[in-house]
């Protein structure tokens, strides 16, 4: 199961030949992260303060299929690649609305960490409960079992 958000491809975004920078992979995916992030709780940036755990990026990687061209629709759709003892690995695709082509595919690995020491920590349960009410962990469960 995925989570989905979609896009639009704007004119700040694109080259003189309509075509958008290729660095916009990373954002739409990041927008869709923040998005599945707001879907898990409203106020999810509470837990740098309240809870006391951030969740860095540590690596990340494109590959880039089609052109993503103005005015274009694009869905995103967020599933979790893997679930580490201190880690998550999130896959992003990004498919045209309308053709259902592909134009990019990312990943973004993060890596939890005590936002007092930084250093790293197990996966919080409130992000595995969250994951898992957006039925984000079922294809991992169902591998592991």
């Amino acid at each position: 199961m995925a989570f989905t958000y979609e896009v639009t491809v704007r004119f700040h975004e694109v080259d003189r030949a309509g075509i958008a920078f290729f660095g916009r992979v990373f954002e739409y995916a990041h927008i869709a992260f923040e998005e599945l992030l707001l879907s898990i709780d409203p106020s999810w940036t509470s837990v740098f303060d309240d809870l006391g755990w951030g969740m860095p990026l540590v690596h990340a990687d494109a590959d880039f299929e089609r052109p993503m061209r103005l005015n274009e629709r694009l869905t995103v759709s967020v599933a979790v690649e893997s679930m580490g003892a201190r880690s998550l690995t999130f896959a992003f695709t990004l498919t045209g609305s309308e053709d259902g082509v592909v134009r990019a595919r990312a990943r973004h690995v993060h890596v939890f960490v005590d936002m007092e020491r930084f250093e790293s920590i197990p996966v919080p349960d409130e992000m595995r409960r969250g994951l898992a009410g957006l039925g984000l962990l079922e294809e991992l469960e169902d591998a592991g079992s």
